[in-house]
């Protein structure tokens, strides 16, 4: 298994562009300083020919010399900073244009107020158009590697394409334009429909020694067994009480039996975006377990538990300040004071196939986390087991040990939140259709 973890903030610019001009303006000013510094030398290079005498004690070649390379130095920093300002701007760019691309559908006035500095972008270096297009481009490639690569897959996608009679690389482009646009959930998206009756009743109560301080442990609360969703109620030092919603994947390759975590469930909140008996039930196990609208909830999910988690944050249902999904076929477009946390496999049929790689602009908040890895490489015959727990289960502890400061920073996040916590009440529900 390949052990090469990737931890960026999300989204296909890894850097803040206002911080690389912050950052290109500092190696201006030391240029400037260098440059400056090389015309004192020179200046007293001079100084000293003019007197003779002093020849015989001072080494003038070396001074000159001396002079030369602060110059040199001078010049060829502030040819770097000079690059460092560029490429903010096609940084900059490139993620400009995905939000406007994700804003277009639902918000298109939004995306329209973007225009101005997409133009004034361009004006002021042509080149940039196709700068940006590379970052993004490079990204898209990176962010489903190896998806498709195994020797299963490519008899799969053979057969397919000789019973359509269409060449496969059209039929992978059909599949990324279509996942493009299903797999990342726009701004102001909400769900449709009414919501499907289901029967939810709690299976179990126990309490817990204190709350979750590390990914890996937070994905291991997922619910097993009968259970779907499980509700942990936490009761802070003053009083307060919050939740921690884990939500399982599918539970049922069919649709239309008992239970509602199957693939008509899937097909509901992924293509049509439309309440789904999944969604439903999680919605009523929340209320079961105490969690009146607008109260805190964090949420964690797994497969399609990780699109329900999304679209419960995205709801405006409860405050959810931080959101973990793991191998989502869905990547939500959260505000700005929620934290998202998105794990996946780029060679994943779900985290990376119906997602199609996640959105190229970040979403949530400065902290948010993306975690990505090719779990499958060659030692898999098919890409199929990149979306299995344990392989994601594995990913996880690779990150908490990673030593990545984001993922230190959620840590110690974690642990103070922990520290403020008296008490944690975890009730696991089941959820039939009637």
């Amino acid at each position: 298994m390949s052990s090469d973890l990737q931890i960026t903030g999300g989204g296909a610019i890894a850097v803040d562009p206002e911080q690389m001009r912050a950052v290109s303006d500092r190696m201006a000013a030391v240029a400037a300083r260098l440059t400056d510094a090389g015309e004192s030398v020179r200046r007293a290079h001079g100084s000293l020919i003019a007197a003779w005498s002093t020849a015989t004690r001072i080494e003038l070649w070396a001074l000159w010399a001396t002079a030369q390379r602060l110059a040199d130095e001078g010049e060829a920093l502030a040819s770097d900073a000079a690059g460092t300002a560029i490429m903010a701007d096609a940084f900059e760019l490139a993620d400009l244009r995905a939000e406007q691309d994700m804003l277009s559908t639902q918000l298109p006035a939004a995306a329209d107020r973007l225009q101005a500095r997409i133009d004034a972008l361009l004006d002021s270096n042509p080149e940039l158009d196709a700068m940006a297009s590379t970052l993004t481009s490079k990204w898209q490639r990176s962010s489903t590697a190896g998806l498709f690569g195994q020797p299963l897959d490519a008899i799969a996608w053979g057969a397919l394409s000789m019973q359509a009679a269409v060449p496969v690389w059209i039929l992978a482009g059909l599949l990324r334009s279509g996942t493009r646009v299903m797999g990342t959930v726009p701004s102001g998206t909400g769900m449709t429909g009414g919501a499907p009756p289901v029967v939810v009743r709690r299976v179990s109560t126990a309490s817990v020694d204190g709350s979750a301080v590390t990914l890996k442990q937070l994905v291991t609360r997922l619910p097993g067994g009968k259970a779907q969703v499980a509700v942990e109620k936490r009761t802070h030092a003053d009083g307060a009480v919050s939740f921690v919603a884990y939500i399982d994947g599918t539970r049922s390759m069919t649709s239309g039996g008992d239970d509602p975590w199957d693939m008509g469930s899937n097909w509901d909140l992924y293509v049509d975006r439309e309440q789904s008996a999944a969604y439903a039930a999680t919605l009523e196990a929340l209320q079961l377990a105490g969690a009146e609208e607008g109260a805190r909830v964090d949420l964690v999910g797994y497969s399609q538990g990780a699109a329900i988690a999304g679209a419960v944050a995205m709801s405006g249902r409860y405050e959810t300040p931080r959101v973990m999904i793991v191998g989502s076929p869905a990547v939500p477009s959260l505000e700005t004071d929620q934290t998202l946390i998105r794990v996946f496999h780029t060679d994943d049929p779900v985290g990376a196939g119906l997602t199609a790689g996640g959105p190229a602009y970040a979403t949530g908040s400065p902290e948010s986390i993306t975690v990505s890895r090719e779990y499958a490489t060659r030692s898999e015959l098919s890409s199929v087991p990149s979306h299995f727990r344990d392989a994601y289960d594995e990913t996880i502890a690779q990150a908490d040990t990673s030593g990545d400061a984001r993922v230190k920073s959620l840590h110690e996040r974690l642990r103070a939140e922990a520290h403020d916590i008296v008490s944690v009440e975890r009730m696991e529900f089941q959820a039939m259709r009637p």
